[in-house]
């Protein structure tokens, strides 16, 4: 039988919910990683499983799989794990704030963040979770608490400064587990304590697992069932047996017994009600996973996704196939996003094996070519004349052609002057707006780090190392090139490349090459700048550089953000415009714009707007000239799980804002989108305007900054709006901000500029 990826989704369903996404909505697009699941439990209604820290859920009667995340059910980002409870058929999801979601049996979420929230200068840490009659157990890094999971209510709260492993009531005592030291004591009494409980004689740091009332899974290293034996002195004696040599990493009740996850070993044991072991399965990899309330069938997760057991279709999520989504890059002719691994850089010590996923607004798709290094790679760069075909720079492979998601050339040394140093080869690569290659190599090649293959020769499915032309440029032999910043101006007219390696203090590079391949270009080499009122403007490390819609460069450092005119570096008295976003309290005065907060990247969006990512401080939109900050997101306000952001990319066909963070990938729909040049193609969501609805309308598909009046069915206008590039909202109400009665209205737009007005589309509320 030929095995299939079954992928249980409804296009149309998917693409009318992508359509109706509200400006200001938030998207998390969770991440499954088949190497790398961590539980897996069958519950009545759904099967959970959980990789990489992303949720996902296979509704058993509607086949529907989906994520879960704080977009949607969750409360809280970053999970850590999760535990379920089969006799009362609830899930524990865990992050890694400690905060705290229990999911009902109907799909309902409790949030208890009483952990997260409490004050106290310790770790707050969860180790882990078990379950005894109408009580949970919580064993954290200061104690444990003790929850009423009838009420879902915090019970108890034992705070003993010390770390507990692990804490489970096995008939009438509890059993308690510190890294050093293990105990037992009555499960009746308060132990205000750890003096309270007995020593123990099971191993110390281990977790803990109810079999029956007098037997528990003792997991360590290796899995013992132990046994308590009531003596006569009133004191307990712990014996324990081995059961494998082998660390088990879920343990789930089942139908007449348990099930034993081992994925180190690539096993799952089956126990009888007594635990012991009355088979051995191999799971090839996977978790496997029984409901006790089901009839016997089991299912498994792994790297092809969620599956019965014994069946070869497999339900797979829709989600990016990778854990660490960093580069983005947007094919506009192909509408599609680009996302990818890094290599070591900046932010990561490490290399990431090169994966690839592309995202069409619906659906998440692998393209990662066959042979991709496993070194890591940097960001792509499309051919201007071949949306098929795009550059890919790795830390030792050299430069990859790819084409239609195949390797069609690699470019190292062997057919060009490209060369390896250390093990490093790393080609910082631009692409011009002739479809000139430009490849920088300071640090690896000092006496000839730039070189150019003609955009001629770039069509070629094979070169030779003369094909290529080598610059003179100077300043550029570096120590490190891990977070360089390279582009070629494309919306002024000047074609100037600008150059900074990212390391401290290193200089920015200009030169003009008036649109041709010359041995010995206009250059000029800046160390430091001098901004608009003659004062000096000096950084540590560059970060990023980003043309606007304009030609301005922007330019994000480790001191903040600000802007030139390239064109103006070989100029004798070069200024830099350092922005002031004034303060507008009557004073007159302006504070420099992120000033002293490191920014990561920069993107416009087609409004010419600035969305900027910072470190420690979220993201931000400014405008077009960056004096006003119309809008800041960070974990206060918004689904963010970190103020840091890595990189931020604008659809230019669409409103959608795509960034990563150490949590994973966003997407926000903002409120401009890029301007048509006809009114022919205007629409608005949603429509009609339902009842229950409480947002606003979005009218999109305008020419740029339109002006808008919303009109009733006799022709009186009711409102007028303006809009962001080619997109507004309308929140349903009238100038006086009364909402407006059941109703036609009719949208009308002309240009701000002048010219005949037209109704182009109508909206229907019904109240």
């Amino acid at each position: 039988m030929i095995k299939k990826i079954v992928l249980f989704l409804t296009v149309m369903t998917t693409l009318c919910a992508a359509a109706q996404n509200a400006v200001g909505d938030w998207r998390f697009h969770s991440a499954f990683v088949g190497s790398d699941v961590q539980a897996v439990a069958d519950a009545k209604n759904w099967v959970y499983y959980l990789s990489s820290g992303n949720l996902f859920r296979l509704d058993k009667q509607t086949d529907e799989n989906e994520a879960l995340s704080i977009v949607n059910d969750l409360t809280d980002m970053v999970i850590q794990q999760v535990y379920y409870n089969s006799d009362k058929d609830y899930l524990v999801v865990i992050y890694s704030n400690s905060n705290i979601d229990i999911i009902l049996t109907d799909g309902s979420v409790v949030n208890m963040p009483e952990i997260k929230d409490a004050v106290m200068t310790s770790s707050k840490a969860i180790n882990n979770v078990t379950f005894g009659p109408d009580v949970m157990f919580v064993a954290t890094d200061f104690g444990y608490v003790l929850i009423d999971d009838t009420k879902f209510v915090v019970k108890e709260s034992h705070l003993y400064g010390k770390k507990v492993t692990s804490v489970a009531q096995v008939g009438n005592l509890l059993l308690l587990s510190t890294p050093d030291v293990s105990y037992y004591g009555p499960v009746n009494v308060y132990h205000e304590q750890l003096e309270s409980f007995t020593v123990a004689e099971f191993d110390a740091g281990s977790r803990l697992w109810p079999i029956n009332d007098s037997t528990f899974y003792c997991m360590t290293g290796w899995t013992f069932i132990a046994s308590i034996n009531q003596l006569a002195n009133g004191r307990v004696k712990i014996s324990k047996e081995t059961i494998y040599h082998y660390k088990t990493t879920q343990v789930q009740k089942t139908k007449g017994g348990f099930l034993l996850n081992v994925p180190s070993a690539k096993l799952c044991y089956k126990a009888d009600e007594t635990g012991k072991i009355i088979e051995t399965l191999d799971t090839d990899g996977e978790l496997y996973t029984a409901s006790p309330a089901g009839n016997g069938e089991m299912w498994a997760v792994g790297a092809k996704g969620l599956h019965r057991l014994g069946e070869d279709s497999y339900y797979l999520p829709n989600a990016l196939m990778f854990g660490r989504a960093f580069w983005m890059a947007y094919n506009q002719s192909r509408d599609l996003l680009y996302v990818s691994t890094p290599a070591t850089n900046y932010f990561f010590i490490d290399n990431t094996p090169t994966a690839i996923n592309t995202y069409d607004g619906v659906m998440w798709k692998d393209v990662t070519p066959g042979g991709a290094p496993a070194t890591g790679s940097f960001d792509m760069h499309f051919l201007p004349d071949d949306p098929s075909t795009y550059l890919l720079s790795t830390w030792t492979r050299g430069l990859y052609k790819v084409t239609d998601d195949s390797i069609a050339l690699i470019y190292n040394g062997d057919n060009s002057p490209m060369l390896k140093l250390q093990g490093a080869m790393h080609p910082i690569t631009s692409i011009d707006r002739n479809g000139n290659v430009w490849v920088v190599q300071s640090f690896e090649n000092p006496d000839h780090p730039v070189m150019v293959l003609p955009a001629a020769k770039v069509k070629q499915n094979s070169v030779t190392a003369n094909d290529w032309i080598q610059p003179d440029i100077n300043g550029l032999n570096t120590e490190h090139t891990k977070n360089a910043s390279f582009i070629s101006t494309r919306n002024s007219q000047y074609d100037i490349k600008i150059f900074n390696d990212g390391d401290y203090k290193m200089p920015i590079i200009f030169w003009n090459s008036n649109g041709e391949i010359s041995a010995r270009p206009q250059q000029v080499m800046h160390s430091e700048l001098i901004d608009q009122d003659g004062q000096p403007f000096s950084w540590l490390y560059i970060m990023c550089l980003t043309e606007d819609l304009n030609g301005v460069v922007w330019m994000g450092s480790t001191e903040g953000v600000i802007s030139f005119n390239p064109a103006q570096a070989f100029n004798g008295d070069f200024r830099i415009n350092h922005i002031k976003v004034p303060r507008n309290d009557g004073t007159g005065m302006a504070d420099y714009l992120l000033n002293g907060i490191q920014v990561n990247d920069i993107a416009v969006d087609g409004a010419n707007r600035k969305w900027i990512a910072t470190q420690t401080s979220g993201l931000f939109l400014v405008s077009a000239d960056g004096t006003q900050i119309i809008k800041k997101f960070n974990t206060a306000n918004s689904p963010l799980a970190s103020n840091t952001v890595y990189r931020v990319c604008c659809n230019p066909n669409s409103n959608s804002v795509y960034v990563t963070t150490p949590a994973g990938l966003y997407e926000y729909y903002s409120d401009s989108s890029p301007a048509e040049p006809s009114y022919s193609d205007i629409y608005a969501y949603p429509n009609p305007v339902r009842p229950e609805f409480t947002g606003d309308v979005t009218i999109t598909g305008m020419m740029d900054n339109s002006l808008v009046k919303i009109a009733d069915a006799s022709g009186n206008v009711i409102r007028q709006l303006k809009s962001t590039g080619g997109m507004t909202t309308w929140d349903c109400c009238d100038q006086y901000g009364e909402r407006v009665k059941t109703g036609v209205y009719m949208v009308l737009c002309s240009r701000a500029n002048g010219g005949s007005e037209a109704v182009v589309t109508k909206i229907a509320v019904i109240r």
